[in-house]
Parts: structure tokens; C-alpha cells; sequence
């Protein structure tokens, strides 16, 4: 009888359920929409109760229109949003949770790293109005009948999943580190972090490894899932520990790029860069090593900003249109040059004021040369805070996820400007799905360590790979450095009188 893992992945906008065979070989993928609750005080929040109930729709097509068995489920493991403020309240069931963009906690989080100005040399981060210990301040000042009816606080979807189906309140040390309350050497709470504060550090989950069992179905979850009772479930990971094991980032120095809507570059590391300012630091699914991320405000939205506004209205397809006016210009975009931070920016440089801005225009700069120019500036800004992070000269390849690996032209521009391969894999949008099966391979004895999974199914001979024309490489390191000079000229211009 064939065996799966069944993985929920349970993001903002969805709750995504899949089952994976002993093979690697995903079958079974449904979803459904999340609801987002947006308050006139700023606050962004979410029915947990609403993520339950798209596990159950998920499972309910598991069994009625794929025919699985649920004896087939061999285990049960998730990943999720992390960040979030969970309450679990018998007194109060139905408390939405405080969502990781709820940041509503500025005050709060001053007066943290006022009290703790050295804090991130513990937790690896500092103090931000999105941060979970923020939210509990702010819950203790502002909601305290809740806070002492609190059995249990837990910090990302995936964790009340959890107790849903086992009764148990865990957490992993990848949700953990993004709370500013674990340690993120030792990966342990620091009490007294919430005593100085009047918190009951009482009230904090367990932490487990992604890929230990932490319980089993109970007879009620089993009513309402279908699952088998006492089918065994993993501790998982949050959003971030189960990307990276997707892109195969599990050794000092694998670098992974995403490009969404904003974006990021991640880099596996033993020792954390908390002298670079912007940076989170997260604990790996890998134990002993760091996650360290750089992020963007500015990628996939500067794109749809290009696409709207120089693909011709009225085109059926319009980035395909884009695109081919990107492939229409030359490199380089008859030296035209973009800064893309027509959102602000958070890294690497900290600066909401921030504007875009094309330089260098000419009588016969085209709307071609206008439209890759907006592409390279992206991916100049991704070059910029590579170089800040990670030395990508040694390195075989650089693994990019997210909507934007959609565009080979793009592609193929961040491979020409780094200098080195661009690998694109081929199930991306169930990448955090398959690297949180990793360590379940490895529970289960499916696989006897991590690298044996990778090795065999997540490192595919489908994937897609770009790779550097040095030609272009030349051309584009001899223009990075006018780049570099683009924002400190500019600054002037967008600070407030």
C-alpha cells in the first residue's frame, strides 16, 4: 500500500494541502482562501478557526475524490507564517490572531530595546513593531483579562494546527527566533526577557526540532479530519526553515534568492552578521546553523509597476509584451539606469522616503530600453545586497524562487549580472512543501539524512538553469558601480525639509 506524508502549508492568503509519496512525487494539491480582517486601528488579523477549517476541506478531498485511505498517511507535518500572536483560550475560543503584519506595536517594541538595547547579540534580531514579544506588551496594557486566560501563546499557523490536532502547544526554533524571546545560540526561551515585563514565560510552548513527533491525532481531531487516531505528527517548521530546505540551502554558504512581490536573499551560516543593520537571523531546520536574510521592498511590485505602466493598453498578454521589450534592448538598456525604490526601502538601505528613478536618458532611449533598465535595477539592488552577505564567487549556482523565476528574461539577467548559474526549480510554488518533508523522510526512515532526500528528488534534472553570459557579466560590473552612486546622489532629493 502506497504511503504518504501529508503536508499543509498554511500561508496569509491560503491554506495549501499536499500529500507526498516515499518518491518525492506530489499528488493531492488543494487550497483554500484565508480571510483577512483589516480594523480601522490598523489591525491585520485572522480566524484560526478558519485555517482548521481548511485543513478539514483538504482532507475531506483526500478521501472522497483521490480515494486515499487515511491509513495511507504515514505522517502529518506543516509550515506556516510565523510572527503571528496566537491566544489558546477555553475562556476565549475565538480570538482572531494578530498577524506578522499587524504593526500596530512601535511604542511597545521601543521600550523592549530600550530595556534591552543589546538584545539581538541574543535573538539574533532586533526588536520591530512586528515582533511577537511587542504583541504580548501591548496584549498585558491592553487585554488582560485574555492575557490571564491564556492557556497557551503560539506564534505561527502551523503551531495551532498543532494543538487542533493534538491537543499539544509546540513551537520550532525557526517560528521561535522571529518571537525575541529564544536565544537563538542556545535555541531556548529566555524567561527572564518576559519577567522583566510582567509576562508568564509559563505560558510559552515547547520547542521541538521540525521533524520530531510532538503527538498524535486524537479522537476528536480524527471525527472532524478523518485522519486515523494516533497517526503521528511533526513539529514542522515556519515559513522561512522550509523554504530554505527546499531550495537545498542546508550547508555554510547556500545562498537562495526569492523573488515575489517583495524579496529577499538567504544565506546558510554558522555564525550570524548582526553588525549589518536590516537583517533578520533565523534559527535553520538544520541544527547549528542560521538562516540570515536581507530583504527588498522593491521586486515583484516594481515589476507590475513596469508592466502596467510600458506593455501597450489593450494587449491581451501583458507580460508577454513586457517581456519581449525587455529582450527588444540591449544589455545594458543603451545606458539607461533605474533605481527601483519606488516603495521605499528596507535594505540595503533603510530609507522610507526612498524614490525610484531613471538616469541617463537620451534622445534615442526607447520605451525598450526603459523597460529592461527597470528590470536590471532590480536585479543591481539584489547584486548590492548580495555582495553586502554572502561571497557568490564560489558558488555553483544560486537557486531562485518565487513569481519572478516565471520570467526568463529576468532570469537570465540576474545569472549574466551575478555572474553564476541560476537554478529555477521546477515544483517552486511547493518548495516550503517538499523541504518541510525532508526531515519527515528522515523521521520516518524513508531517507537515512537530509542530503540523501536532495540528492535523489529535490535537486531535479527538470529544473531549470540559467546560465551567465560573462560577456555580459563584464559589461554589467562595469556599470554597477555608477549604480552604487545613484542613491547617495539622490538622497538629498527625498529627505523632508
Amino acid at each position: 500500500m502506497k504511503k504518504y506524508i501529508a503536508v499543509f502549508d498554511i500561508g496569509t492568503t491560503a491554506v495549501k494541502g499536499v500529500l507526498i509519496d516515499q518518491q518525492a512525487k506530489i499528488i493531492g494539491e488543494y487550497d483554500t482562501t484565508v480571510e483577512t480582517y483589516y480594523g480601522e486601528n490598523g489591525e491585520v488579523e485572522q480566524n484560526p478557526a478558519d485555517w482548521w477549517e481548511g485543513m478539514k476541506e483538504i482532507t475531506q478531498k483526500w478521501w472522497s475524490e483521490l480515494n486515499i485511505e487515511a491509513k495511507q498517511v504515514a505522517a502529518i507535518t506543516f509550515t506556516g507564517q510565523m510572527e503571528d500572536v496566537i491566544s489558546i483560550s477555553p475562556a476565549y475560543p475565538n480570538q482572531r490572531a494578530m498577524l506578522y503584519s499587524d504593526n500596530r506595536f512601535g511604542e511597545e517594541a521601543a521600550h523592549i530595546m530600550k530595556r534591552f538595547p543589546n538584545i539581538q547579540a541574543e535573538t539574533g534580531n532586533i526588536i520591530r513593531s512586528s515582533t511577537p514579544l511587542a504583541k504580548l506588551l501591548w496584549m498585558k496594557n491592553n487585554k488582560d483579562e485574555i492575557m490571564e486566560h491564556t492557556q497557551c501563546f503560539v506564534f505561527s499557523s502551523k503551531d495551532f494546527s498543532i494543538y487542533k490536532l493534538t491537543n499539544t502547544f509546540v513551537t520550532d526554533p525557526t517560528t521561535a527566533a522571529t518571537t525575541g524571546m529564544m536565544n537563538l545560540h542556545t535555541r531556548a526561551w529566555m524567561p527572564e526577557i518576559m519577567e522583566a515585563f510582567g509576562l508568564d514565560a509559563n505560558k510559552l510552548p515547547n520547542l521541538y526540532d521540525s521533524g520530531e513527533i510532538v503527538g498524535y491525532v486524537t479522537q476528536s481531531a480524527m471525527e472532524e479530519t478523518g485522519f486515523l487516531q494516533h497517526t503521528p505528527v511533526l513539529c514542522g517548521s515556519g515559513d522561512a526553515g522550509a523554504t530554505a530546505m527546499g531550495a537545498a540551502a542546508v550547508q555554510q554558504g547556500d545562498t537562495y534568492f526569492y523573488l515575489g512581490t517583495t524579496g529577499w536573499t538567504a544565506m546558510v551560516q554558522e555564525n550570524m552578521n548582526h553588525h549589518i543593520q536590516g537583517m533578520f537571523h533565523l534559527a535553520h531546520i538544520v541544527p547549528h546553523l542560521t538562516i540570515s536574510i536581507a530583504p527588498l521592498l522593491n521586486a515583484g511590485n516594481v515589476h507590475e509597476w513596469a508592466v502596467d505602466t510600458f506593455a501597450s493598453e489593450g494587449t491581451e498578454d501583458k507580460n508577454s509584451a513586457f517581456e519581449a521589450l525587455v529582450k527588444g534592448a540591449s544589455v545594458g538598456s543603451n545606458g539607461l539606469y533605474f533605481l527601483p525604490y519606488i516603495h521605499g526601502e528596507r535594505f540595503p538601505v533603510q530609507d522610507s522616503d526612498a524614490k525610484g528613478a531613471f538616469w541617463g536618458i537620451g534622445p534615442k532611449t526607447s520605451k525598450s530600453d526603459m523597460a529592461r533598465a527597470v528590470m536590471e535595477g532590480i536585479c543591481f539592488s539584489y547584486k548590492q545586497l548580495t555582495d553586502l552577505i554572502i561571497d557568490s564567487g564560489d558558488k555553483d549556482f544560486l537557486t531562485l524562487m518565487g513569481g519572478g523565476s516565471k520570467s526568463a528574461a529576468w532570469c537570465q539577467i540576474l545569472a549574466d549580472m551575478m555572474g553564476v548559474s541560476v537554478r529555477v526549480p521546477a515544483d517552486s510554488a511547493y518548495m516550503p512543501a517538499l523541504g518541510i518533508a525532508v526531515p519527515a523522510f528522515v523521521q520516518l526512515g524513508w531517507a537515512k539524512h537530509h542530503d540523501a532526500v536532495f540528492e535523489q528528488f529535490l535537486v531535479s534534472t527538470e529544473d531549470k538553469i540559467y546560465k551567465p553570459n560573462m560577456f555580459h557579466h563584464e559589461i554589467y560590473e562595469g556599470m554597477y558601480e555608477t549604480y552604487l552612486k545613484m542613491y547617495p546622489s539622490l538622497k538629498g532629493m527625498y529627505e523632508r525639509k
